[in-house]
């Protein structure tokens, strides 16, 4: 008798689990099929210099587990590897100039190859800077899910670099005026300065960063969203993270989730505003207009300026 109890407990306990597992679909049928995962996020954020993205960018990590991919991290500790390609490195990092689009590609594309960025999603760091970075982007199918821009004034990003000190070890960020760091001197002594952090270099990264961003923007236009960089951390980063992936549930099946952006996706809609940003071709002066029903003229071939 106990074990006919013990065996209708147990069914009881899996029919249950079963319905745990299951969800209502379309006129409140349920189904046993177990729900696939959410496929890990892939996103993308930019911002200019000081924008506050460093902050950010911790707090995504914690909470969605990406994988932060910064593309001046690697640089920075590559001018310190004593190799060519590193003193060439410390050298466009001093100067406050973009390193070659064929480096910054190359980075990428190692670091996205890893396992660990497969399976748990990316965060990359203002990447891509320049039109051609974009166009690679999408030839090598590097399509982020969302795209978040950090918006703050010149003025403002100018004083925030100027005092800006790093801790080496725990990667905390802090500033002289805003964020002085805490009353420890064992903390302080580690501080370090960026090398690029000061008035000259930072104004031509700034120039080179708005300078870019036009040709970056018509490609990702459409998987953008602007967050003002003035507002508190706690509401830019709570708005940040709301945008990422809103509270809702898993999908049962692939068909029913939302679709991912596709490379051909991203260049039709870049084809698409191109068309509707051309403008009308004036007729010579004494040429007879063309006829109404004359078919348009073809459209231009897509071109992206490569920019240094």
């Amino acid at each position: 008798e106990r074990e006919r109890a013990a065996g209708g407990a147990a069914a009881a306990g899996r029919s249950r689990q079963r319905l745990r597992m299951s969800r209502p679909l379309a006129g409140g049928k349920r189904s046993l099929v177990k729900e696939d995962p959410w496929p890990p996020l892939n996103l993308v954020i930019m911002g200019a210099p000081g924008c506050g993205k460093g902050t950010l960018c911790r707090s995504i990590v914690e909470k969605f587990g990406v994988v932060h991919v910064s593309v001046g991290d690697v640089l920075r500790k590559r001018q310190h590897d004593g190799t060519d390609v590193g003193d060439q490195v410390a050298e466009y990092l001093r100067s406050g100039r973009l390193v070659p689009d064929e480096l910054a590609i190359d980075i990428v594309v190692q670091e996205l190859a890893t396992e660990e960025c497969k399976t748990r999603g990316w965060l990359l760091d203002n990447f891509p800077r320049t039109g051609d970075q974009a166009m690679s982007m999408i030839d090598l199918r590097i399509i982020p899910h969302k795209y978040i821009h950090i918006e703050v004034p010149d003025h403002v990003l100018m004083d925030r670099c100027l005092g800006r000190l790093t801790d080496p070890e725990t990667g905390e960020i802090y500033h002289t005026k805003f964020n002085p760091p805490p009353d420890d001197p064992v903390i302080t002594a580690r501080l370090e300065r960026r090398e690029d952090d000061h008035e000259e270099a930072i104004k031509r990264r700034l120039e080179l960063f708005h300078d870019n961003m036009d040709g970056v923007v018509d490609f990702i236009d459409d998987i953008r969203k602007e967050f003002d960089g003035q507002v508190p951390q706690e509401q830019l980063t709570s708005e940040v993270l709301a945008y990422i992936k809103p509270d809702a549930p898993l999908y049962a099946f692939e068909s029913s989730r939302p679709a991912i952006t596709t490379p051909e996706d991203v260049r039709a809609a870049f084809d698409a505003r191109e068309e509707l940003c051309e403008e009308p071709i004036e007729p010579e002066e004494g040429a007879e207009p063309p006829p109404e029903d004359a078919p348009p003229p073809p459209p231009a071939p897509l071109s992206v300026e490569g920019r240094g």
